[in-house]
């Protein structure tokens, strides 16, 4: 009862005191509680949002700086790859591991132990480790690399027996047999071995290697090519190191905590809480709130890591170690801006507290006196009455609402009145805008059109109407083909472009799919490579100017109609220069043209001087005759190939077409091919079938036996199975060459009969051979079609019409 009387009282004594006291009393009491609410509510969202941005990145930090390790480390890969096929490494390991083969056992083990003892003895001999000629390929590449020699600990090549071949120096042991990189690489698992740290225990430094198979000319690997760093030294001088703020930077480790860079903490060392290990080693970047930051603290830390996702597949691979990039700050600098922060909404609501005291007791000043003539006003209002203006002059919000109630009605007319402004101005805005687009098509030099779906022109610019002496009065409305202008051709070419372009992009129309186009053989001196761009442009010619031209779509979103525009850009003195280039590149490429001419002079040149060899040796007479008649048959085809030649600069068609037996010239193609290759390992099949005689030039059909079987030959190597067939089919002898060789890349099926296009190596082939076979099938009515797979082999299908479809 004592209570509830108490209660009772208090009320009562609130409400009986005065307005002011109530007011005061209300603002006090609405204000604090939201504003405690809002305080307690941005401290931990700006905490939270704080840690979120930090953790993000530290996160983002974290995952560049595994990005550009991993491609420093993926270059470092690539050099030592590139040097373990350098020709003299790869010969001096060979002939070691011949050497190794070939010498007995006892006398091998007598040399290795005194071999290892003068090593030990760092007694340096004749063609030892460290003054080979190999040896000197590993000091070479490290003098052309910056701060190689500073970084490597040790380079050295082991062959197949893991013994010592050469070395840059005395550190590594002579015999590497029980190395786990030397397993691994030589067992052929492994392409790319990455070691893990490991503290060396002459100098305590810590190291890591590199190794990569050395494979010598059939791909087998015969040795290992080592190389180990210094890890504090090649991860310093190769990146720079990355710190934020005082104590923040990024670090190296592993999976297992071991640190392999770190501005703060020695190369080596092992982070002690497994559980933050585990944290800060996942399976992708992330960032993560541990209890201990790895350097001392076990306070509360945020941790961006990432894995180096390129590097640990290799170092997974080779050790099950992943690496790992580790961005941290210390935790009193970390949280500094969330101390900051408490301590900023503090502030601000003890002074913002302050100010609803402050603010509460003037308003209730000036709220209690006029708010009883405001009282009133409002019931007039209410009652519909005239209500004379209201003077009130209290200069807070009492005032405020009363002069808004006197200027209701003429705030009204005013915003009426301010719509109708904005309306006026956002049109003159728009006219502006169109008129300053206009400008700028207008001063553009280029021909702009926007025809509609009539293909009727809607818009033009100025230097359209420079071009066509055509008023803009005249030509909106009208099509090209109405255009005042002696160039009624290319208007009209124009006209029939821009309807095929509307008609391929309607919906139910679609544009047709491009079919195989027929091979056009290049311009045979015109230089290697792509189309020029301006070469591929569409062009149309008014007078003495040529012009590029393209369509393109004009869509408005408030229209459905489409509309097409034109471009069209004067390239004369463009395409003026591009011929004179041109012209250029043809003359540059006489050299090369006369390069093929000893090209296709060698392989029956081979023939002749295979023939007069044996006849000189040759004592019967009986047999002489059969080897002159194929060194004049040769002779003569070397005049024909001379011929043929020169088709590049004009054709001989006087020559009379003769009876031609298509497999006697396969199989005399054959012979010079093989032959010429000095190779004993072609397997040969031969499916001929009884087929009749072509009208033909024989040299030339021979050429292009020739040029295709000694391609084949070349491809295999000298080793695997040629297939030749004949057959009748439909009015055609198809004959088909098959080799078992690497088979051409799809990239480049529609560039073999270009004219020097060739995948050899410089000096070992002009390019012109196939070239030359596509064009005498082409002139003899026949064809030839590729049919290959990259791996399976390629077959060359060769068609001769032989009832009379053939050109003469």
């Amino acid at each position: 009862m004592t209570r509830k009387r108490k209660s009772s009282r208090n009320i009562f004594s609130f409400l009986r005191m005065g307005l002011k006291n109530k007011l005061i009393a209300i603002v006090i009491g609405v204000g604090t509680v939201p504003l405690i609410l809002a305080m307690i509510f941005s401290y931990l969202q700006g905490n939270k949002s704080l840690t979120q941005v930090i953790g993000s990145s530290f996160q983002a930090l974290a995952y560049e700086t595994s990005t550009k390790i991993d491609l420093l480390l993926k270059e470092e890969i690539h050099k030592i790859t590139h040097l373990a096929s350098h020709p003299t490494l790869v010969l001096w390991v060979t002939e070691q591991n011949k050497f190794l083969e070939q010498t007995p056992l006892p006398k091998i083990k007598q040399e290795l132990r005194e071999q290892s003892q003068a090593w030990k003895e760092r007694n340096p001999q004749p063609l030892s480790p460290t003054t080979n000629r190999a040896n000197k390929v590993l000091n070479g590449f490290l003098k052309n690399e910056p701060h190689a020699l500073e970084n490597t600990f040790a380079l050295f090549v082991t062959n197949s027996k893991g013994t010592l071949v050469s070395s840059i120096n005395f550190r590594p042991d002579f015999m590497n047999s029980k190395l786990p990189s030397w397993k691994k690489v030589m067992s052929g698992k492994l392409e790319t071995f990455i070691g893990p740290l490991i503290q060396d225990p002459r100098t305590d430094e810590y190291t890591f290697e590199f190794a990569v198979p050395i494979k010598d000319y059939t791909g087998r690997v015969a040795g290992v090519l080592h190389r180990v760093y210094f890890a504090g030294e090649f991860f310093n001088n190769a990146l720079e190191t990355i710190t934020f703020g005082e104590t923040g930077h990024v670090m190296l480790i592993n999976s297992d905590g071991v640190v392999l860079t770190c501005p703060i903490l020695p190369t080596g060392h092992q982070l002690a809480d497994p559980k933050l290990v585990k944290a800060v080693t996942g399976p992708s970047n992330a960032w993560a709130q541990t209890q201990g930051d790895g350097h001392g603290s076990e306070d509360i830390s945020i941790i961006g890591y990432s894995p180096l996702e390129k590097t640990s597949r290799h170092t997974t691979a080779s050790t099950r170690h992943r690496w790992y990039t580790f961005a941290w700050q210390a935790s009193d600098e970390l949280f500094a801006p969330t101390q900051s922060l408490l301590s900023w909404v503090l502030g601000a609501g003890l002074f913002s507290l302050l100010l609803i005291v402050i603010m509460g007791s003037l308003a209730a000043n000036k709220i209690v006196r006029p708010i009883r003539q405001v009282q009133r006003t409002a019931e007039s209002i209410g009652r519909g009455e005239t209500v004379e203006p209201l003077d009130i002059k209290t200069g807070d919000e009492i005032e405020s609402l009363a002069e808004e109630i006197n200027t209701m009605s003429g705030l009204l007319q005013k915003t009426f009145s301010g719509l109708e402004h904005q309306v006026e101005a956002k049109t003159q805005e728009v006219i502006y805008l169109k008129k300053y687009t206009d400008s700028i098509l207008m001063s553009v030099p280029e021909v702009i059109l926007i025809f509609n779906s009539d293909l009727k022109i809607e818009y033009a610019n100025a230097a359209f109407e420079h071009l066509t002496c055509w008023k803009s009065s005249e030509y909106l409305g009208q099509g090209l083909n109405d255009a005042p202008s002696e160039f009624h051709e290319a208007w009209d070419l124009l006209i029939k472009e821009l309807g095929k372009y509307q008609w391929g992009i309607k919906k139910d129309h679609p544009q047709p799919a491009v079919g195989d186009q027929p091979y056009q053989a290049k311009d045979p001196l015109a230089p290697c490579g792509e189309a020029s761009p301006k070469e591929s442009q569409t062009t149309v010619t008014l007078g003495d100017q040529i012009f590029a031209y393209k369509f393109f779509d004009v869509v408005l979103e408030e229209e459905k109609a489409r509309r097409i525009g034109m471009i069209m850009k004067n390239i004369t003195e463009e395409k003026r220069l591009l011929d004179q280039l041109t012209q250029a590149d043809k003359l540059s490429g006489l050299g090369t043209l006369a390069a093929g001419i000893a090209h296709e002079m060698n392989n029956p040149l081979y023939s002749i001087m295979g023939y007069t060899e044996a006849i000189l040796d040759e004592k019967q007479i009986s047999k002489i005759k059969p080897l002159a008649q194929k060194v004049l048959d040769r002779s003569k085809h070397m005049a024909s190939v001379i011929l043929n030649l020169s088709g590049y600069v004009r054709t001989n068609e006087k020559d009379a077409l003769k009876e031609v037996d298509i497999n006697e010239r396969l199989e005399a193609a054959t012979e010079m091919a093989l032959m010429a290759s000095y190779t004993d390992g072609i397997d040969l099949e031969k499916n001929f079938s009884a087929i009749p005689s072509i009208k033909a030039k024989p040299e030339e059909i021979q050429q292009v036996f020739l040029n295709i079987i000694s391609n084949a030959v070349q491809a295999m190597e000298g080793k695997g199975k040629l297939t030749l067939s004949s057959q009748q089919d439909n009015g055609f002898i198809i004959v088909q060459i098959r080799d078992t060789g690497p088979g051409i890349p799809p990239e480049y099926i529609s560039k073999v009969f270009d004219p020097f296009f060739t995948t050899k190596e410089q000096g070992e082939g002009t390019g012109l051979g196939l070239n030359i076979a596509h064009r005498v099938m082409k002139q003899s009515g026949g064809d030839i079609k590729i049919q290959s797979e990259p791996g399976q082999g390629t077959t060359f299908v060769i068609s001769f019409p032989f009832n009379g479809q053939g050109k003469k």
